[in-house]
């Protein structure tokens, strides 16, 4: 019998595809590692609305993100390994005597980003956390045990403890660690399903990106805020490297017209997003990636690394992004740019657009050599002693 992993995360919630992509890297991981795999998720707190792309609004009807879940789960043979508890307590997918029954012969639960909880969890005989939001996660977690909840899975539950934010713990990287070890993560990409496309035609280097979508955290005095605040420092890029860079940007509250007037091209992110498909073709069909990170990152020099980056990583996309303190663990340079001023920006697009055909393949370099889901997947494995 093959071992058991269960992955608790969510899509259902928010069926867009970019964020999809992220949790099937997991559920492939897995896969590729020989795991039988089953995916879970609730929505049963008042607080878990569900994101209709549709209808543009949150609702507590999962319709949508049920047949986006059982779509996406098919081609990974995944259509009848999942689970999905709604706000009226019912169950989808599997019962909950079945899924009882699973959590009770798994060799491990993963919970990646805390935000799903049933208590058939603590059938489960090692529970693994993975913060994907560095000093988020931690800022707003109490010094003293708290259980776990519908809608929200307390670190205190979880054996093992693993953070994307890759310097945590460091002198002077401010976020906590609560007396938990919070092991060196990384997003997987599963990399047959981002395969490489080299597109030379390609003129626009984009992102997808969120204006504010949280509220700015204060700690200690410290107040650490989202990409609004990096982003203004690097407004006069298109002046310096011309009408090249693209953001498919949500947010209300974002200067559109200001951004648009600097020489920024803006495209609707609902619909750059809408399947994963569709988020894998934007990518692929770009010349590379340049990106602000968000200011709590930048400011406690987390280590953090976006999972989008890494798809276009994948996908043979030379990436420009903002250095959060990842530049101490990868390699930069060629394919890969962090970036801290304006200056540098300019000087890693102008390098990449000087040889692109060679900065396409040490992209796709790095995603194999450190962003491949078996590795990663497997690491964290090794790490727990699984």
């Amino acid at each position: 019998m093959k071992p058991l992993a269960i992955v608790a995360g969510y899509i259902v919630r928010y069926p867009l595809g970019g964020h999809v992509l992220a949790e099937l890297n997991y559920l492939r991981g897995f896969q590729q590692l020989g795991f039988e795999v089953v995916f879970v998720e609730e929505a049963r707190a008042e607080w878990s609305l569900c994101f209709d792309p549709i209808r543009r609004q949150m609702t507590t009807d999962p319709s949508a993100g049920l047949a986006a879940l059982q779509r996406e789960l098919k081609p990974l043979d995944l259509d009848h390994s999942w689970c999905f508890v709604d706000a009226r307590g019912q169950w989808h997918g599997m019962t909950a005597a079945e899924f009882r029954g699973r959590c009770r012969r798994a060799t491990l639960l993963l919970s990646r980003s805390n935000v799903t909880w049933l208590e058939e969890f603590r059938d489960c005989p090692v529970r693994v956390c993975v913060d994907t939001d560095p000093g988020f996660t931690q800022f707003r977690l109490p010094d003293q045990p708290t259980p776990s909840i519908p809608g929200y899975a307390s670190a205190y539950d979880f054996q093992h403890h693993f953070s994307y934010g890759e310097r945590i713990g460091k002198p002077d990287c401010p976020i906590p660690t609560l007396g938990f070890t919070w092991w060196p993560t990384r997003a997987p990409i599963a990399l047959d399903l981002m395969p490489m496309r080299f597109t030379p035609a390609a003129t626009r280097f984009t992102t997808v990106m969120s204006w504010g979508a949280r509220a700015p955290i204060e700690y200690r005095g410290e107040t650490y805020g989202q990409k609004d605040i990096e982003f203004l420092r690097v407004m006069e890029l298109p002046a310096r490297v011309g009408p090249i860079v693209e953001i498919a940007l949500a947010g209300d509250h974002a200067p559109r017209a200001e951004i648009e007037a600097a020489g920024w091209r803006l495209v609707d992110p609902v619909t750059v997003t809408a399947t994963v498909d569709s988020y894998r073709d934007y990518l692929a069909q770009s010349r590379g990636e340049f990106s602000v990170a968000v200011n709590l990152e930048v400011k406690t020099r987390s280590g953090w690394f976006s999972d989008r980056t890494a798809a276009y990583l994948a996908a043979g996309k030379p990436v420009v992004v903002q250095d959060t303190g990842f530049s101490e663990f990868l390699p930069c340079g060629e394919g890969l740019f962090a970036f801290a001023t304006l200056d540098e920006a300019t000087t890693a697009i102008e390098s990449i657009q000087g040889d692109y055909p060679r900065h396409c393949r040490t992209a796709r370099r790095i995603a194999e050599e450190y962003f491949d889901a078996r590795k990663v997947v497997g690491k964290l494995l090794e790490e727990i002693g699984v």
